[in-house]
């Protein structure tokens, strides 16, 4: 079936269609707030104590740590705030105690939380526990217990010093307020959320205890309260709108004080050793103190999935879905991370009003084509049920929310390659199709050696909360492990093979010594070849089969070498799975030079993009560049970036020029996740010449699977933002 874009009639109450909807009142409370956080009120919940736990490594033991770092953390409420919470305490010097461990990358089971309670959920875990005779199942049950508890009675900390507030407050509004923030509070200790209000409060809360990164499918499991409350005239969709807008100003709210070794979050971005280039893996392992700092600060992994299909296959957009776009629009802050969810049945008011926010430079949200990740999914052994109810992780990667242990690991293609030509520097290859299966043969180093089994999250609160650890009694019961091997550069790598392939083999024009003695001089000397490989040869992402047809054989084996060999059984448990995205870019310029006539120190490709600069025949032929790749076969995503001029959305035709574009990249299957950077050079270069300027406080910009206010961003990440092509749309 095409996309025809059908879907159900416009519904006008829920779209926007024009700039002026998008603006933020400034006599609001929202305008508020968000003042709020530029000048950093927030940070006055950071307090210090000194916490020594129970010494015991052991889940029980990672409960009571968990209990004694609540014990010591203080309610945080500010002025005007509606979702209230700051962060836990930062453990002093002599602290001594462990969390254990959860990876925020992958979100936790908000889901099962809000519907069963931290009390209930507490409470199962004690009956579960009373019946097991298994005395591993019955530790990990009543760690579980344990750490329900102390969040509860944390809760129950902030309804007392909202009830405090309020019999103090002289504002009869705010009184108002402030009991019905303790009358909330009172509810989330003692059951499970009965309102909108409560549901958005609970969710903060577990971002509170550590879950502060990937958010999952936020309007699926929301609206239920949200289409309660207003159904019963307890709320008006406009109080639903600022309370949305308290919480997501709340998620820009940083300082999640505890750090490593105290709450332990594996290395997530994925290298080890021997992983990777040498250069890079020394020079991520090097970044520290302000650098590190940014990096957390900007990279927080917080996505929040919208639309896409149900679990039953129908259309899953709902009035929620559009008032988080809406919210996202007005504030214009750089969390959360937007992911839309589209497919052929997704109404065309949506589609548009992700253009629109686009257009105003939100290039915070990102887009997802169900009818490239689902199939993906599926190629997994993943019921059909649960890979339509995927969402992203805290980048690009695929994963079913709540119900998923993930890891990857990050490979360079680039350094596959250029092994491939040094390693024959001598005699090189005697065909093209040698260089192609020596190139194959690097990259089966990155591949698993074998299936990889059950994850383990021993931080109690968040296990339980993953489907089916609690039924299970296990913190490696999740239902799916997805271990991912992520492919970066294949853009790049294509542009140095057909490089080769025309100037070796075809033209004859090139010796493979004088090759390997210009990668080995970093191009020193051999300025006139390094620009016939950049300028003469063929360059994915320009519609030419030539070296599209690399890029795709790349591609297809590397998937195929990863989850082939009956690794992926259906149905539940783990799963191996290949993906093509990129992490850490600033460090990828060390790479050494490569047969793409790039430098080190050159930036490198990003995800599936074509080589920075590269992609000089426009947008559409990105688009089916990277269409002629079976994008099924990345079961873990694949991730497309385009830069655009601000100009292409300067006029409504424009506009519409710029919503077939976005509809294109659906219909084409180009990829699982596009990205779009809405930018002009020169307003960047202003804001790095300004950065302390008002009007560049909204300045957002894509970096890779994250978004960041672009005056915030290091030094290098402003270099590779700047270095990406700018397309237009025609005249």
């Amino acid at each position: 079936m095409g996309w025809g874009w059908g879907g159900r009639a416009m519904d006008h109450s829920i779209a926007f269609e024009s700039l002026g909807s998008l603006a933020l009142d400034p006599e609001s409370r929202s305008f508020r707030l968000r003042e709020m956080v530029w000048e950093g009120t927030h940070e006055a919940a950071v307090h210090a104590r000194r916490i020594v736990g129970c010494g015991e490594d052991t889940l029980v033991g990672h409960a009571r740590d968990f209990a004694a770092l609540l014990e010591a953390s203080e309610p945080f409420i500010q002025e005007d705030e509606l979702i209230v919470g700051g962060c836990l305490t930062t453990p002093a010097e002599g602290s001594d105690f462990d969390l254990g461990i959860y990876d925020p990358h992958f979100p936790p089971g908000h889901e099962r939380i809000l519907n069963t309670g931290l009390s209930g959920m507490r409470d199962d875990a004690q009956e579960r526990a009373a019946r097991e005779p298994d005395p591993e199942r019955r530790e990990f049950l009543e760690a579980v217990a344990i750490a329900y508890d102390a969040a509860c009675r944390y809760v129950e900390k902030h309804a007392r010093r909202a009830a405090e507030m309020a019999a103090r407050e002289r504002d009869p509004r705010r009184r108002d307020e402030l009991e019905r923030i303790a009358a909330v509070c009172d509810e989330l200790a003692t059951g499970p959320p009965s309102s909108f209000h409560a549901a958005l409060q609970l969710v903060q809360f577990t971002r509170i205890f550590g879950g502060s990164g990937c958010i999952g499918r936020f309007d699926q499991w929301m609206v239920p309260f949200y289409e309660r409350d207003v159904s019963a005239g307890a709320l008006t969709q406009q109080e639903a709108q600022e309370l949305l807008e308290c919480f997501v100003i709340k998620l820009n709210q940083f300082g999640t004080a505890c750090e490593p070794p105290f709450y332990v979050i594996p290395w997530c971005w994925g290298w080890g050793e021997g992983d990777g280039d040498p250069q890079v893996l020394a020079a991520i392992g090097a970044i520290e103190g302000e650098n590190l700092d940014l990096l957390h600060r900007n990279d927080s992994m917080r996505n929040m999935t919208l639309g896409g299909q149900t679990p039953a296959g129908e259309d899953g957009c709902n009035e929620l879905t559009i008032m988080c776009l809406r919210a996202a629009a007005r504030l214009m802050l750089p969390e959360p991370k937007i992911n839309v969810r589209l497919f052929e049945g997704s109404p065309q008011h949506l589609v548009r009003a992700c253009c629109r926010i686009l257009a105003k430079g939100l290039n915070s949200l990102a887009l997802y084509n169900d009818d490239v990740a689902i199939p993906a999914l599926l190629r997994l052994g993943i019921p059909l049920e649960d890979a339509r109810d995927y969402c992203n992780d805290g980048c690009q990667e695929l994963i079913v929310g709540g119900r998923t242990f993930s890891r990857f690991t990050v490979y360079d293609a680039l350094s596959a390659l250029r092994e491939t030509v040094l390693s024959e520097a001598k005699d090189g290859y005697p065909t093209f199709q040698d260089v192609m299966e020596g190139f194959k043969a690097q990259l089966l180093r990155y591949t698993p050696a074998e299936a990889r089994g059950d994850g383990a999250i021993t931080f109690p609160y968040f296990a339980a909360s993953i489907d089916d650890c609690l039924e299970k009694g296990s913190p490696t019961g999740a239902r799916y492990s997805i271990w991912g091997s992520i492919l970066g550069e294949v853009g790049n790598a294509a542009d140095g093979l057909a490089a080769i392939e025309q100037f070796i083999y075809r033209d004859r024009v090139l010796s493979w010594a004088d090759l390997a003695s210009a990668l080995e001089a970093n191009y020193e000397g051999y300025e006139p070849l390094r620009q016939m490989l950049r300028n003469r040869a063929p360059k994915y992402g320009n519609d030419v089969d030539a070296v599209d047809g690399i890029a795709k054989e790349i591609a297809e084996y590397y998937c195929d070498a990863v989850q082939g060999n009956g690794r992926n059984p259906a149905g539940y448990g783990p799963k191996e799975a290949a993906g093509f995205m990129v992490f850490i870019i600033q460090c990828k310029n060390l790479i050494p030079a490569t047969p793409d006539g790039r430098r080190q120190g050159d930036p490198a490709a990003l995800g599936l993009s074509p080589a920075v600069g590269m992609d000089r025949n426009g947008p559409t032929a990105i688009l089916k560049s990277a269409s002629k790749i079976d994008l099924s076969k990345a079961s873990y995503g694949s991730v497309l970036d385009i830069a655009l001029h601000p100009s292409v959305v300067r006029d409504e035709e424009r506009f519409d020029k710029f919503v077939s574009l976005v509809k294109g990249f659906l219909r084409l299957g180009s990829a699982a996740t596009l990205q779009i950077n809405m930018i002009d050079r020169d307003t960047l270069l202003q804001a790095r010449e300004n950065p302390d300027a008002p009007q560049y406080r909204t300045l957002l910009v894509r970096v890779w699977g994250f978004s960041a206010v672009f005056v915030e961003l290091s030094p290098a990440l402003q270099d590779h933002v700047l270095a990406r092509t700018e397309h237009r749309l025609g005249p």
